[in-house]
């Protein structure tokens, strides 16, 4: 097998049904597509040609998927694409000349509404997106995706990727979709903030636990008793808050 290409999924069913009809017609037995639903439970999916993985429950971002999905690899070389994003009618063919090269990593060119990006040597450094490459699956090795606070997992997988020979394709293969409010990176920076929102909370909320009781414990000055109900109510608030406004879909 020459390429796996990993497709995490959640809830943007149009998009990736839009994918495939151009996906699908470049597919042969050198290449497989793994589509790994992050808890959607979408049986829509097997209908694909694709080998499709059910995950139990939402992980909260793509990190997760991925991983599922490295591990089920057979390629020598693996692709990433987003389920909302869209690739060229020979998006598959551009790249399987370029595994012929035998590189660690073949950096791809793409186009979006926001901007025209042609690669010609190395991919620019604001972009460090894991879609706008392709991996030799013994330079990924054991490096996987972070799970926990999936925020910059992209960038983050990346640093630890140390290729030492590189390829490009100066030719736009993919077509990057901003408006990304079902896909999983959007869910990942929800899933962040929502973290950021509850540890600050019960932090402040811990200041205040430790006032009121040093009150009626130790005799601390009754001055605190306001900033303590303050803190109180402020930590209570972050963590409604982070788990009401960025509680993720579905």
């Amino acid at each position: 097998m020459k390429l796996t290409i990993i497709i995490p999924y959640y809830n943007v069913l149009d998009h990736i049904k839009r994918l495939f009809t151009v996906l699908e017609p470049q597919l042969d037995n050198e290449v497989e597509v793994i589509i790994v639903d992050d808890g959607c439970n979408e049986k829509e999916l097997d209908k694909l040609k694709a080998k499709v993985i059910h995950l139990e429950s939402n992980s909260g971002g793509a990190g997760k998927p991925r991983n599922v999905g490295i591990e089920n690899a057979k390629g020598k070389y693996i692709a990433f694409i987003d389920a909302d994003d869209m690739v060229t009618a020979d998006y598959i063919s551009e790249i399987k000349k370029k595994i012929k090269e035998d590189k660690d990593i073949i950096y791809l060119s793409w186009v979006s509404n926001k901007h025209d990006v042609v690669v010609t040597d190395k991919p620019p450094m604001w972009n460090p997106t894991v879609w706008s490459k392709v991996y030799k699956r013994e330079l990924i090795g054991d490096t996987r995706f972070e799970e926990v606070i999936n925020y910059a997992e992209d960038k983050k997988f990346n640093d630890r990727i140390k290729p030492k020979t590189s390829s490009y394709i100066d030719k736009q293969i993919y077509v990057y979709n901003n408006s990304r409010e079902g896909s999983l990176s959007k869910v990942g920076v929800k899933k962040t903030f929502r973290v950021i929102f509850t540890l600050v909370g019960i932090h402040y909320m811990s200041i205040a636990i430790f006032l009121i009781i040093g009150i009626a414990i130790f005799g601390m000055r009754v001055i605190f008793v306001i900033p303590s109900i303050i803190l109180l109510l402020l930590g209570a608030g972050l963590i409604v808050i982070g788990n009401t406004v960025f509680k993720p879909r579905g």
